[in-house]
């Protein structure tokens, strides 16, 4: 038995999404300040070089959600150092806010993982969320990831600091 159809299509991104990445990142920025390290005007992907270049690097990724345009993202990457190459990171999830609560952070971070899968070697995704965040910690609970530490002072926002959250989820045979 299948359910209704999702009122939205997810997919990995790809070099010509670059321009539409880079406007719902500084709107994610601008929107929830608590919840991302990079500001505005310090966010390495506000270069489009710089998106084009992650968006066609084979050992990262970066998934969208759709719902007309681009409404949700969700970034991992592989960690190149020869000792941590069994490593992914999860990085940048956002969803716009009219557009949550449809389970579209559940299926970007799905793809997420799912990619990490793809990649050999790969036995752990990290990630982190910081308190500014709760819904995104509450998802990554929800998918079984565990936290292994916290960092009281991440970050300081408008004289604020900010505690983030580290977790982690085993996915490989050798975890």
């Amino acid at each position: 038995m299948t359910g209704p159809a999702r009122p939205f299509s997810v997919r990995r991104l790809a070099v010509p999404d670059a321009r539409a990445l880079a406007v719902l990142r500084q709107r994610a920025l601008l929107s929830a300040p608590l919840a991302f390290s990079s500001s505005p005007r310090d966010d390495r992907a506000r270069s489009l070089g710089f998106l084009r270049d992650v968006l066609a690097a084979s050992d990262q990724a970066v998934f969208g959600a759709f719902a007309g345009g681009l409404v949700g993202m969700v970034g991992i990457y592989r960690d190149p150092q020869a000792k941590a190459v069994h490593r992914c990171e999860i990085w940048g999830l956002f969803v716009d806010g009219e557009h949550r609560r449809l389970g579209i952070a559940r299926a970007l971070v799905g793809e997420a993982i799912a990619f990490a899968r793809s990649l050999p070697g790969v036995t752990h995704v990290y990630v982190s969320a910081t308190e500014g965040a709760p819904g995104a910690m509450a998802l990554y609970d929800e998918l079984g990831f565990v936290a292994w530490g916290i960092d009281a002072a991440s970050m300081r926002v408008d004289g604020r600091l900010v505690a983030e959250r580290h977790m982690v989820l085993a996915i490989g045979s050798s975890a």
